[in-house]
C-alpha cells in the first residue's frame, strides 16, 4: 500500500511539473524601457567584447571599456556593423559566436536613442 501511495505521489509531482508553463524572458529592447550604458550595455560589452577590446588588450585598435570609446565606435556605426550578420555571413564580432538577438537589439536601441 505504501508503494502504491508513493507511486501516485510521484506521478502527481510529474503531472504538476508538466503543467507548469515555461516562460521566455522578454527582451528589454522590445519594451518601452529606456536602455542605458550603465544599466544594460556595459554588461553586454563585458560579456562579449572586453576579452579582446579592453584598455589593456585592444585588438585592431578598438577599445570598448570606457564609455567615451564605446560612444565613438557606436556613433560611427562601427560597433553595430560588427555584431550583425551581413550578406549571409555571420557577424564578425565577437569572434567564434554571435551575441544573442536580444543583446544586438539592445545595442541598436541604445544607439538609436542617443547613446545615453
Amino acid at each position: 500500500m505504501k508503494k502504491l501511495a508513493l507511486s501516485f505521489a510521484f506521478i502527481g509531482l510529474i503531472a504538476c511539473k508538466n503543467n507548469q508553463q515555461e516562460t521566455t524572458p522578454i527582451c528589454k529592447a522590445s519594451t518601452t524601457s529606456q536602455i542605458t550604458y550603465q544599466n544594460d550595455i556595459q554588461a553586454i560589452l563585458i560579456k562579449n567584447c572586453l576579452s579582446c577590446h579592453s584598455n589593456k588588450e585592444h585588438s585592431g585598435g578598438v577599445k570598448l571599456e570606457d564609455l567615451s570609446d564605446v560612444k565613438f565606435w557606436a556613433g560611427s556605426g562601427g560597433l553595430y556593423d560588427q555584431i550583425i550578420p551581413f550578406g549571409g555571413n555571420p557577424p564578425r564580432m565577437p569572434k567564434g559566436y554571435a551575441m544573442t538577438d536580444c543583446e544586438v537589439l539592445m545595442i541598436k536601441k541604445w544607439i538609436d536613442s542617443g547613446l545615453n
